[in-house]
């Protein structure tokens, strides 16, 4: 783990540092975060940590238990109550986003798409969980809705999270690239009900995939 510049506030840094940690698998679910360790590791006393640990509470990335602080385990409730969020959000995003996408923004989307691929075949699943979320941000921040992307962000890192896990142990890497492609086709048809429907229809399947192989697996 990586120590602190002393010219950034520590709590930030230690933020960012233990956020990037359990977004890339780094940190496992259900794992212990003890302050000293922590401390210890990023060279910073345990005030800024205590406070790094307080925004990844409020991130929904750590949760307290009677063992002490650990990485969101995210049960398989928690997680389909993000792909219900997510389904809710961003279906209605692409939606008014129809209305204001332009060529250079459906170019940035292709480019996603093909740099994905190119992860894909690097083995690359930390950049690949990467792209994929920069794919449907953008699509949010088109909508130009200001509550709504405020909605997406405070469950992005709990998005980010279950994608990474999906990514990492189920290979679904074909579907989710055709299924960018196709929501692609639909912007560029300028039909606002079709984009959303097929943003529904991948998020859906998203899930539906995730959660035959969770029981498959438990």
């Amino acid at each position: 783990m990586e120590s602190v510049i002393k010219t950034i506030p520590f709590h930030l840094q230690a933020y960012q540092i233990l956020r990037e940690s359990i977004l890339s698998g780094k940190l496992q679910p259900g794992e212990r975060l003890r302050e000293l360790k922590l401390s210890q590791q990023l060279g910073v006393s345990r005030s800024p940590v205590r406070e790094a640990m307080r925004m990844l509470e409020q991130d929904g990335l750590v949760v307290n238990l009677d063992s002490g602080t650990v990485v969101n385990p995210m049960d398989i409730d928690d997680i389909k109550e993000v792909y219900q969020c997510r389904i809710a959000s961003e279906a209605y995003a692409g939606f008014l986003a129809v209305q204001k996408i332009n060529d250079d923004e459906i170019a940035e989307l292709i480019h996603l798409v093909n740099e994905a691929e190119i992860a894909y075949g690097k083995d690359d699943p930390e950049r690949v969980v990467a792209l994929n979320t920069a794919f449907h941000d953008k699509i949010v921040s088109i909508s130009g809705n200001s509550r709504l992307i405020e909605i997406v962000e405070k469950i992005r890192s709990l998005s980010i999270l279950s994608r990474n896990r999906e990514v990492k142990l189920y290979s679904r890497s074909r579907e989710y690239l055709d299924e960018h492609k196709e929501i692609i086709d639909a912007l560029k048809d300028k039909d606002p009900y079709k984009v959303e429907k097929v943003i529904r229809k991948h998020i859906e399947k998203d899930w539906e995939y995730y959660s035959l192989q969770y029981e498959a697996k438990h």
